[in-house]
């Protein structure tokens, strides 16, 4: 563990001599299993991290196991002095303010500023009789963990040394899919960057963004938003393992940052790209060699909404389709109040039988071919011209289309020729279709798709007027039973 981090502590030998001290002094006298005071520490935070315990009841525990060891052993008694200890272990993290109003961070040449540049609010939180013998509190703070300390700390452990080349030297390669390295994605940075290609040690990754309510609580409208790499060197078994998965960036509330999230991964963005062009010099502990380390993100992971938010394309609207874009096929509904999709045939085959079928569909065949879909280059020039302000509140008049501002991720050098740059959560793709199937076949109350507003949207459509909904008496209203609702003997079969 020492050798892991002692290049760390090159500009503070003092601190790296009282960690060496503690890695080396028994826990008491006679200790058996050679435990010291560092590693009976370690082993101790570690399963209060596995299991979540509180400070408060870890402190009572280390103070429990202190009475009964014997006198004048060296367990710390409290969280306090624990901290104090692991911290000297830990990575470091940066405690960035922005502006409220998510206009800019407070780095680089805003770093001494008082109040925002864009909207003019102040950077401090403004209370009333305030006591300005205390320290300001920032309005916003994000936390951003740098991933290239920890891509160091990677290499220096011999056994994930050599797991993070198992892609190269141990993956099986028979043309089946079982790894992201045998994707196409995976292969073009092979064929259009071969220089990156001859160190098997470069590192490909993937982004997940998305929002998350931090106090448990669904009633408290909160959104807090992690940035998590994974690194797909890997093996399958290990990339989304928890030791593994790492988290770069924390994106405080209580707001979504929405379309500003690009002011947020400025500071990701530039590692990344340093981690592309120049490289950094990293040890390799498997091999015991020093060697020039990249870089390169092959995709984004993200659910439906992030994915407007991260690629720029607007997700809402008769054009909320990115793949289709200005030539998406949508209609509002004229009872319903909703936009429908129904141009999804055109993907068919031209022979296909559902092309030429009406009453099932939309009331009309489908004769349009397939659209060639557009390519990194292509989405770029179409908004390299695009001048967004970003904050909340502002109203960019300039922006008109389905794009709505230029991906931050086009700042990576490589990011125009991916060939898919942004891919959509499969859980929450699977969890909301699964919802609706089984709340229309089992016909759930408010779960249900098929409803009097859906059953009269398809008879203005002309599609199964024989669902059309049916007026008793003036009052009461009927929908005839669908194919695809299960009888009460089904259900009870179902569930």
């Amino acid at each position: 563990m020492m050798q892991d981090v002692e290049k760390e502590f090159v500009d503070r030998p003092d601190q790296f001599e009282k960690l060496l001290s503690d890695a080396e002094k028994p826990l008491y006298d006679g200790c058996p299993n050679n435990y010291t005071k560092l590693s009976a520490l370690v082993r101790l935070y570690n399963l209060k991290a596995a299991n979540g315990w509180s400070d408060k009841s870890f402190s009572d525990l280390l103070v429990a196991i202190s009475d009964m060891l014997p006198q004048l052993n060296e367990l710390h008694t409290s969280m306090y002095q624990v901290k104090k200890t692991m911290s000297s272990l830990g990575m470091r993290y940066e405690k960035i303010h922005a502006c409220r109003n998510d206009c800019v961070l407070y780095r680089k040449e805003y770093k001494d500023l008082e109040c925002c540049p864009v909207c003019g609010v102040s950077r401090w939180k403004l209370e009333k009789n305030k006591d300005m013998n205390k320290k300001a509190v920032p309005a916003k703070v994000i936390w951003y963990i740098p991933p290239i300390p920890r891509f160091r700390r990677l290499f220096c452990n011999n056994a994930h040394a050599k797991n993070l080349t198992w892609h190269a030297t141990e993956r099986i390669k028979d043309g089946m899919l079982r790894h992201p390295a045998d994707a196409p994605q995976w292969k073009t940075i092979d064929i259009l960057y071969p220089e990156f290609v001859t160190e098997s040690r470069n590192l490909r990754l993937g982004l997940a963004a998305d929002g998350m309510n931090p106090h448990s609580n669904q009633s408290t409208s909160y959104s807090t938003w992690p940035v998590i790499l994974v690194n797909y060197n890997l093996p399958p078994h290990l990339y989304m393992k928890r030791k593994f998965v790492m988290l770069t960036m924390l994106i405080s509330g209580p707001k979504q940052p929405g379309n500003d999230i690009a002011v947020f991964l400025a500071p990701l963005i530039e590692d990344l790209k340093l981690l592309w062009e120049e490289g950094v010099e990293c040890f390799d502990g498997y091999r015991n060699e020093t060697f020039k380390l990249r870089a390169t993100l092959l995709w984004t992971i993200n659910d439906f909404p992030a994915y407007g938010n991260l690629s720029g394309y607007s997700v809402k609207g008769y054009k909320a389709c990115p793949i289709c874009g200005n030539d998406t096929c949508s209609e509002r509904l004229k009872h319903g109040k909703k936009i429908c999709f129904m141009g999804h045939r055109r993907f068919l085959p031209q022979a296909h039988q559902f092309r030429k079928q009406k009453k099932n569909f939309n009331g009309q065949p489908e004769h349009e071919k397939v659209l060639q879909l557009l390519i990194g280059v292509q989405i770029l020039q179409s908004v390299s011209d695009l001048h967004v302000e970003f904050g909340k509140g502002k109203k960019n008049l300039s922006v008109d289309g389905a794009w709505k501002k230029k991906s931050i991720f086009f700042d990576l050098p490589y990011w125009k020729d991916l060939y898919v740059r942004h891919n959509l959560d499969v859980m929450h793709i699977e969890k909301n279709v699964c919802e609706s199937l089984i709340g229309t076949l089992l016909n759930i109350p408010g779960k249900t798709k098929d409803g009097e507003k859906t059953r009269l949207d398809m008879a203005e459509m002309g599609i199964r007027e024989s669902l059309k909904p049916i007026t008793e008496s003036g009052r009461r209203t009927f929908l005839p039973p669908a194919c695809y609702v299960l009888s009460r003997s089904e259900k009870r079969q179902f569930c």
